[in-house]
């Protein structure tokens, strides 16, 4: 992915989010979650992360080393979450980022997370998969696992922002060993299909 192409995901994914905040307060739950006219009362509709969901992600990949290397990466992700009625959220989700030095960093993960209201806080753990040229030009695919975690927080019952951090270690390769293990911090952006017959936060 070049610069203008990471770019223009950037600003695209800035501009949702700004389109999204700047939303009417009174939108952010919909009509299917209202209640009776009982009069004023404290009252925020039941909220579940049970359901499809996809979005896109931004942010950068460094090392830690003395060879320190940042770049900025962006990508999609999409996944699945089964929410139970004690907080506890299981998920599935792959994804995949591009970089101007990678050709593309993808991984499968599982995901196990606690719900608190409109807030998710989650880890997640798989398989990584890393695909970068080599000093020859040559393309050099490495796997992996990858582990982290992150927090989303609901801004509408289908959207969500989110931050996670990702650690990623590859198998040993000479030719790629610059690349082979980094961290990820990315920012999200994610629609969720709500499943009706999800059980809602308590």
């Amino acid at each position: 992915m070049n610069s203008f192409k990471l770019a223009l995901l950037g600003a695209t994914f800035l501009a949702t989010a700004g389109a999204v905040t700047g939303a009417n307060a009174a939108d952010v739950y919909s009509r299917g979650n209202s209640i009776k006219d009982t009069g004023p009362v404290d009252y925020m509709p039941a909220i579940t992360w049970t359901g499809f969901y996809f979005g896109a992600n931004l942010g950068a990949a460094f090392t830690d080393g003395a060879d320190d290397d940042t770049v900025a990466v962006g990508g999609v992700h999409a996944g699945y979450n089964w929410q139970r009625n004690d907080h506890l959220v299981l998920g599935v989700e792959g994804d995949v980022d591009f970089a101007d030095d990678i050709n593309y960093l993808a991984t499968l993960r599982g995901r196990i997370g606690y719900a608190a209201g409109p807030t998710l806080f989650y880890a997640t753990g798989g398989v990584a998969f890393f695909d970068a040229d080599d000093i020859n030009g040559d393309s050099v695919g490495l796997t992996g696992y990858v582990v982290g975690g992150g927090i989303e927080h609901k801004l509408r019952e289908n959207v969500s922002l989110g931050l996670e951090s990702l650690y990623y270690n590859f198998e040993d390769d000479s030719e790629a060993s610059d690349n082979a293990d980094f961290y990820t911090v990315r920012a999200r952006l994610t629609y969720h299909f709500t499943d009706p017959r999800g059980e809602a936060l308590k």
